[in-house]
């Protein structure tokens, strides 16, 4: 009996280790929806009006203009989104395009790409069924029908409050003289009203015939091969309390 308490002991750490990994790190599901049902969750007219919403440029070195917009409402009485509050993003490059860089004293072609978005995020709910298939339980809706933009949220996670979205492909500015990638619209519903938050939006390869140098682009990371773009938006609050330290009791 006695030698058996070591093993014991190992599979209750193991369990509380990952019990805490799931707690601070998770997939989150991303369901598609069309623009003519979803907002009935939040509305009973099945169409929202902004109370709170940003269009802000991305300072990408492109053509024309790169945009995140971000938009919040509120959840109306007898719906299923009653005192909640819904928050939606795009990421939209349809009015910018490639530019001409010069690198090592050469002229080329730069045709940037988006490829993730981050921000952090306050309490999600998890409570609504936001493709009607009697599920209850959706974290993020994508409108993929009757709304804007092409490209949707592929892989989704949360690292504590981080909220990590990365996109199925890139999304990129367009060649001379047409137009640029959009995302869908995405969505989720949080209990806590906006707030100022900042997203980071970082660059991937794009179609320019070679990287530009980090100096010639704004805030570029030294770290990373390519750089990222801090925008402003809106986002629910998050507990941002430290975490209790272990008392070694």
């Amino acid at each position: 009996m006695i030698s058996r308490v070591p093993v014991f002991i190992g599979v209750v750490l193991g369990v509380v280790f990952i019990a805490g990994c799931e707690k601070r790190e998770m997939h989150v599901k991303t369901v598609n929806v069309s623009a003519s049902t979803i907002y009935c969750h939040f509305d009973p007219s099945c169409a929202v009006n902004s109370t709170d919403s940003t269009t802000t440029p991305i300072p990408m070195q492109a053509g024309g203009t790169a945009l995140l917009h971000s938009r919040t409402f509120a959840g109306r009485p007898g719906t299923p989104a009653s005192g909640l509050y819904g928050y939606e993003y795009r990421l939209d490059l349809e009015k910018a395009s490639e530019t001409m860089v010069e690198v090592e004293g050469v002229a080329i072609k730069h045709r940037p790409c988006l490829l993730t978005m981050s921000l952090e995020f306050g309490p999600i709910v998890d409570t609504l069924d936001y493709d009607g298939d009697g599920k209850a339980g959706d974290l993020i809706y994508v409108v993929t029908s009757g709304g804007p933009g092409t490209i949707r949220p592929g892989a989704v996670h949360r690292w504590r409050n981080k909220l990590i979205v990365n996109f199925d492909t890139p999304v990129c500015v367009g060649p001379p003289g047409d137009q640029g990638h959009s995302s869908y619209l995405f969505g989720l519903a949080s209990t806590e009203p906006p707030t100022s938050a900042e997203a980071t939006v970082k660059e991937t390869a794009g179609l320019a015939a070679a990287p530009v140098k980090y100096e010639q682009l704004p805030r570029a990371s030294k770290l990373d091969q390519y750089p990222y773009y801090k925008v402003p938006v809106r986002a629910p609050l998050t507990n941002t309390a430290p975490e209790p330290e272990d008392s070694g009791s």
